[in-house]
């Protein structure tokens, strides 16, 4: 079994999670691919790396670092549909399986092929003055108003029937595994990663009325401006950036490529829920049950 390892190499724990990954997956039947900071990691562990080539395919993807790591790696790793491993280094994480307390375990699992696989959605964004690029989306594409100071208007069409008109300080538009992101701060529903939809949550509602709507995974979403505003910014994942001028209109849709996460026996959605998001915190309830 060959496995693509993708890191953040500014975690603090990095090189104790690397040791245990290489310790555990390192043998004669087993190939390590190292897919990005092929010079740093070299550096580091002192070893003959394989850096990603299209003829050095692998079977599982493993990320070291945090949600933004793995986010990072689908954008650049998607069109292989491998399942995906992550191993939390950071602090707060929903996205990433294991952790560096239970990574060994898990590694053990994953080479017995003890684990399953939940297919989840991602996004297609497409800009109407670049139309021969497409940019994917895990979690949740925001548009807001950039440094301007004020609101910004947004049309939002699902299938080219108009849906609403939107004035505030943005939108959120976020695939069901992004549901515990941005969306959740600005008002948003939690929802089970599986699902195959779209939200659409405003940020700063210039109406009280205005809440999340909930739309089919296979719409077709288009947003245009009215407003004439000198700063509006599209941001995806929270980590590629767009300046969206007047005329541009932005096009999404939930793309044919799947992302595959990797679930082991220990896997629990709504006990990640409860530690996470600090359910239970009363003297006499425990976080884990």
């Amino acid at each position: 079994m060959n496995f693509g390892i993708y890191i953040n190499k500014n975690k603090s724990n990095l090189k104790h999670i690397l040791d245990i990954v290489i310790n555990e997956l390192s043998s004669l039947d087993d190939k390590i691919i190292y897919l990005n900071e092929y010079e740093f990691i070299s550096n580091l562990i002192g070893d003959d790396c394989i850096i990603s080539k299209k003829e050095s395919d692998y079977d599982i993807l493993i990320t070291i670092g945090g949600d933004g790591t793995i986010l990072s790696a689908i954008r650049s790793e998607y069109k292989k549909e491998k399942p995906i491993l992550g191993i939390h280094a950071g602090k707060l994480g929903f996205l990433a399986e294991s952790d560096i307390k239970n990574c060994k375990k898990n590694l053990k699992l994953i080479k017995n092929s003890m684990f399953d696989i939940e297919t989840r959605s991602l996004f297609e964004i497409e800009l109407s003055t670049d139309k021969n690029n497409k940019y994917i989306c895990a979690n949740e594409i925001v548009i807001d108003r950039g440094q301007s100071a004020r609101t910004m208007k947004a049309n939002v069409y699902e299938n080219n029937l108009f849906v609403n008109r939107y004035e505030g300080d943005g939108l959120i538009i976020s695939t069901a595994n992004g549901s515990t992101a941005y969306s959740l701060s600005a008002g948003g529903p939690i929802i089970s990663p599986s699902l195959d939809l779209i939200t659409i949550t405003p940020i700063c509602s210039h109406s009280l009325s205005t809440r999340t709507i909930v739309l089919n995974g296979g719409s077709d979403i288009t947003i245009d401006f009215p407003d004439q505003k000198s700063s509006r910014i599209l941001t995806i994942d929270g980590q590629v950036e767009f300046e969206i001028k007047d005329d541009i209109k932005v096009n999404i849709r939930t793309s044919s490529k799947k992302v595959h996460f990797l679930l082991t026996e220990e896997s629990d959605y709504f006990n990640k829920l409860r530690n996470k998001m600090g359910w239970f915190n009363s003297l006499d309830d425990k976080n884990n049950y």
